[in-house]
């Protein structure tokens, strides 16, 4: 008798957990970001910024809550089950195997969170980018039929978005070089540091990252 009542005390004590989830939802999963006004720089080699620190600080995230159509969490899906793009057509990002690396399994509420670089390359200036979680973009709208786009500004050295950082992209970059906000010509893509002009700052981040490929 005794046995019985402290087993029973020990379960009022511990937390119950979330029930365990089945298939993804592209209508209950969420994807959110820490900041207003997120922008990422990016190389195919994945040796450029952090998410972490792309608001100016050094904690900030793009965070994915995974949920089944009944709204339960779906916890242990792998690091590598993401993929993102741009939600603009006219723009476009090229992905190396694996684009987007989560910090961890989805935990048992379903979360993961995102703090590490994107390898690949490309430009995303407006419109921002949509996340698919195992091949489920993640939706938002009324119907539930629009991808969930979150406002994130992403450039790198790969201009061409070929995953290669060549003598293609330096070409592309020398068309803009010298060149500011304002001037005919001034690509925004290549003003890797964001100050509005296009110079020698944004030439030795292009030279730090020249002939980087996939990994």
């Amino acid at each position: 008798m005794i046995r019985i009542t402290i087993i029973l005390l020990l379960m009022t004590l511990i937390p119950a957990s979330p029930l365990i989830g089945g298939q993804v939802d592209e209508c209950l999963t969420t994807v959110t970001v820490s900041c207003a006004g997120m922008r990422i720089t990016i190389c195919p080699a994945g040796d450029f910024e952090h998410i972490r620190y792309a608001c100016g600080g050094s904690n900030d995230f793009i965070q994915v809550t995974v949920r089944d159509a009944a709204g339960n969490p779906v916890p242990g899906i792998p690091r590598t089950d993401y993929w993102l793009q741009a939600c603009n057509p006219d723009q476009e990002l090229c992905l190396c195997c694996q684009p987007i690396l989560a910090d961890d399994i989805t935990d048992i509420f379903g979360v993961a969170k995102f703090c590490g670089p994107i390898v690949g390359g490309g430009c995303v200036l407006t419109d921002g980018i949509y996340f698919a979680v195992q091949g489920h973009i993640i939706l938002t709208g009324p119907a539930c039929v629009d991808p969930t786009c979150l406002a994130i500004v992403i450039v790198g050295p790969d201009l061409t978005a070929d995953c290669a950082v060549t003598l293609s992209d330096l070409a592309v970059f020398a068309m803009t070089y010298n060149l500011c906000l304002g001037d005919p010509g001034y690509d925004p893509c290549a003003d890797f540091n964001d100050d509005g002009c296009c110079n020698l700052s944004d030439f030795a981040f292009f030279g730090a990252h020249y002939q980087h490929t996939c990994p």
